[in-house]
């Protein structure tokens, strides 16, 4: 009996946590309210890495063709249309309705613009959901990759067990010199324009 009861509790721990479906991080802005809406849509179905893969290559598409792009984003065209030929674009049997329907709100609300911020914004809520923060680090001339291994290390070293940094570079020579880091939707400056500007308002 204890046994069974054990099992039950095991059972309910586990249903409970399956149906915790919520964000794992807060996006703010319009980007963040249709990334985390789809994010709850996809989880409760267990979609995410199918719908995260599916807006990434629709987002592809726009980048490779503006001329699409801005046909979406004309307000001139009315929505019905608009629906239409994404209903052609993205057939049913292939594109999860998810996908299809967030899709389909951009561009029924003129958000087509707003596409790259928002598939942004919910690959950043998949990795988070996986322990993945996305880290960023902008020097003025490009890192080696021995760099990068120990910023990658020493950032993976403050985040809470569990989590592991993934780390990309930028390079941005008008921060003349030092590092500006973005860790998650945490921003650093160490950066020597930095230090320039504070001494110049002092």
């Amino acid at each position: 009996l204890i046994m069974q009861r054990i099992g039950a509790i095991r059972t309910f721990a586990k249903a409970a946590k399956a149906a915790n479906h919520a964000p794992p991080i807060k996006i703010f802005g319009i980007p963040g309210r249709y990334a985390e809406a789809t994010y709850v849509a996809a989880s409760k179905v267990g979609s995410l890495d199918k719908v995260e893969a599916e807006l990434g290559a629709f987002k592809n598409m726009l980048d490779k063709s503006p001329d699409f792009s801005s046909y979406l984003a004309n307000p001139a065209v009315s929505r019905g249309e608009k629906t239409a030929k994404l209903e052609d674009l993205l057939p049913a049997d292939k594109i999860s309705d998810i996908t299809r329907n967030l899709l389909s709100t951009l561009s029924a609300n003129g958000r087509v613009s707003e596409t790259g911020k928002i598939v942004s914004a919910f690959e950043e809520l998949v990795a988070a959901s996986k322990g993945i923060v996305k880290t960023q680090i902008i020097s003025a001339e490009a890192l080696d990759k021995k760099t990068l291994a120990s910023i990658t290390k020493a950032v993976t070293g403050m985040l809470p067990a569990g989590q592991t940094a993934v780390v990309t570079s930028k390079v941005d020579a008008s921060i003349v010199g030092g590092l500006q880091v973005m860790i998650g939707d945490q921003f650093m400056d160490l950066s020597v324009s930095s230090r320039i500007n504070n001494i110049a308002k002092e």
